[in-house]
Formats: C-alpha cells, structure tokens, sequence
C-alpha cells in the first residue's frame, strides 16, 4: 500500500510540475502535517526548481506565530486543528512568498486524538491566482499513511484547481 502512493505522490508531483511550468505558475507551501512531505515529494522529480519558490515546516504554534505570523488569539480560540489557522498560515505564506499557488496544511496524523480531534482531521488551505479554498478533510490509516494520503490529496487538488 506505501509504495503504491509513492508512486501516485510521484505521478502527481511530475504532473504538477509540467502544469505549473506551461502556466508559469509557482508553488509555495506552510506545512504541519506534513511536515515537509509535500516539498520533499515534490523536488524528488525533475525540474521542480521550475516551480517550488519557498516551503516552511511550521510544525509548533510558535512556529506558525513567529514565521507565519499566524495570531495567537486565533490559535488560542479556534485552535490550531482548524480552517481558521490554515487561512492565516495562507495569509503568512502569501507575505513570504511571490508563489501563485500557496498550500498550507495543518491536522492530526496520529497515533493519539488531540484536543478532542480526531485522527486524521486534516485543515487544508489552497490558494491559487488570488482564489482560495478552505477544506476540512478526514482520513484514516496510520501516522504515515495518513502524511502521504494528505500530500497526494494536496496535489490532486491543486492539478484539479489550475
């Protein structure tokens, strides 16, 4: 099952670069869940310096308040597993970034439910060319599985969006 979604992850990240590349699109990214899967899928492949421009690893809230500058107050009252965070996190890549195509992610992969969150409640922000989608989404599966099947999600998405 692993290898078959890294081979689709693969697929994706190829396509995505081809895409990109023919619009002149760039891509950036915020990620928690991930935790740097997305990028590091991505620059697997060939030609990604086409169109990767930046990533973060924002993994602690601290992380996304000080290179983010996602809000406290939001953290604190909406909490960090939700569409709020991942539209400031979006809001911070934007400032950071000169990418048309920004990806922020952030949600529980496991192995424990957190702050009354599910396992693979995953917060997914995707702006493309100034239009942007909010999406909660819920997988299942183990810790990994669950990191990859949000990375080929993401990537799905964004092939479907440009």
């Amino acid at each position: 099952m692993r290898d078959k979604i890294v081979e689709e992850i693969s697929i994706l990240a190829k396509d995505l670069i081809v895409k990109l590349s023919e619009k002149d699109l760039k891509i950036s990214f915020a990620e928690s869940v991930t935790g740097g899967l997305l990028s590091s899928s991505l620059t697997k492949e060939k030609n990604a310096s086409r169109i990767l421009s930046v990533s973060f690893v924002v993994y602690s809230n601290e992380a996304k308040e000080k290179t983010l500058n996602v809000k406290k107050d939001t953290l604190e009252t909406k909490g960090v597993y939700s569409l709020e965070v991942v539209d400031e996190m979006l809001n911070g890549l934007k400032e950071l970034s000169e990418a048309n195509v920004l990806i922020a992610v952030s949600g529980i992969a496991g192995p424990d439910e957190v702050e009354g969150h599910k396992i693979g409640e995953i917060y997914l922000g995707i702006e493309v060319n100034e239009q942007r989608y909010l999406i909660k989404k819920v997988f299942s599966g183990t810790r990994e599985m669950i990191q990859y099947m949000v990375c080929k999600f993401c990537f799905e998405e964004v092939l479907n969006i440009i």
